[in-house]
């Protein structure tokens, strides 16, 4: 197995706990990750971590010029109003597991993801690509999305 992580930050114009809010639902990540057709809460409770939800998740990435369907469970942890954890199973023996961190600054928040994608040599590469794609797109959207919220 083979582990690459990433990071990404964005300045947006709530605050912390209305960032994580957002970045929790992910029904409202629809239009900003590019590859989200649905997702569904199946589960929710509460952890020694915090408050969760099961998701499941249907994407349609791209390999080249096909688009392919994959579904997929997800679970988001609110560890506290300014961080939220996510842990995806993309594929079997592949993994995403994302830390969120949300701080206030100025009028708003600065968010940190810290992403790690664990999967097998051969499509380690591939997946760690395409969710940085992915994760860059959303995060770039996404003070914008969220100033309309104001």
């Amino acid at each position: 197995m083979t582990t690459l992580r990433f990071e990404l930050t964005a300045s947006v114009p709530v605050d912390p706990h209305a960032a994580i809010d957002f970045l929790a639902d992910l029904t409202r990540h629809r239009g900003l990750h590019p590859y989200l057709v649905s997702a569904d809460v199946v589960a929710s409770g509460a952890g020694p971590d915090g408050p969760w939800q099961d998701w499941h998740v249907v994407e349609r990435p791209r390999l080249g010029p096909l688009r392919y369907t994959i579904r997929f469970p997800a679970r988001m942890v609110r560890a506290g109003d300014d961080v939220l954890t996510s842990s995806v199973r993309a594929a079997p023996g592949c993994t995403l597991r994302t830390v969120t961190r949300a701080i206030a600054s100025g009028d708003g928040a600065l968010l940190t993801e810290t992403t790690e994608v664990t999967a097998p040599w051969p499509v380690a590469g591939y997946m760690t690509r395409h969710a940085r794609a992915a994760h860059e797109r959303t995060f770039a959207l996404l003070p914008g999305e969220l100033g309309r919220l104001r």
